[in-house]
């Protein structure tokens, strides 16, 4: 079982800390994509599905959802999990996905800073856009507080360094917000709209074992307007027809 097979069989267990609190910011990334599709963008394809909580609330909105994994644990654990009849499964690499078909929106949640090469990965799935598509793209944001506080403690040598954690899920980069943005732009997108999930000055369970649900929403709805400093960063983009 190679390295990829291994994360993803282990994915929800890395999760259980803090299942509650993902779904309640999942649901928050759900609505700041939803919030710019229109009753026309009902053909969606997802790369990196994790536990499918991004995915099942994908399902329960749009007509169509192509499911793309790398690996074929977590394809098979959902596949099994997620009873929808509008949902398609297919294992692939981003950078070997092909398709002639033409998608209404995009979904890459948390999956850019798993990537060797994202700027690559984002200029393979653009040839999956039409005019009007719109991409959602996510990311852990190098710039949180919670890594800032770290930085100060001396837990990370800088606020972009890999930690435990981080390596353990199989990421190889952590963005800062200028970093994201460039990393999209070179790719030959054009960002719409930049934000940001949820302040998070504390760990994930520290927040789970101390915060009351008032107070993580608080934090959640404060995140509006500090999109820089927020635990996850996000961006909508379109194809540049500028070029």
């Amino acid at each position: 079982m190679n390295n990829l097979e291994v994360i993803a069989e282990n994915y929800e267990a890395m999760h259980d800390d803090w299942k509650d609190l993902e779904k309640i910011v999942r649901r928050k990334e759900f609505n700041n994509l939803i919030e710019f599709c229109s009753e026309s963008h009902q053909r969606v394809i997802e790369f990196g599905l994790g536990d499918g909580v991004f995915t099942s609330m994908l399902c329960e909105k749009f007509d169509s959802v192509t499911a793309v994994d790398a690996a074929q644990t977590t394809i098979d654990i959902l596949s099994k999990e997620l009873k929808f009849d509008n949902i398609t499964f297919e294992q692939s690499y981003i950078e070997d996905y092909c398709s002639e078909i033409k998608y209404d929106v995009i979904v890459m949640s948390h999956i850019l800073e798993h990537l060797t090469d994202p700027i690559l990965a984002l200029e393979k799935v653009s040839h999956l856009m039409h005019e009007e598509t719109i991409i959602y793209i996510s990311v852990p944001n190098a710039n949180s507080l919670h890594r800032l506080v770290a930085v100060k403690m001396g837990l990370l040598k800088r606020t972009d360094s890999l930690n435990q954690r981080d390596l353990d899920l199989g990421h190889k980069i952590v963005f800062s917000p200028q970093s994201f943005k460039a990393t999209v732009e070179k790719s030959g997108l054009k960002i719409y709209h930049f934000g940001g999930v949820m302040i998070k000055p504390l760990t994930n369970s520290q927040i789970v074992n101390d915060w009351s649900l008032d107070i993580i929403n608080g934090f959640i709805a404060l995140g509006d307007d500090l999109p820089d400093f927020c635990g996850d960063i996000y961006v909508l983009a379109k194809k540049n027809n500028e070029k």
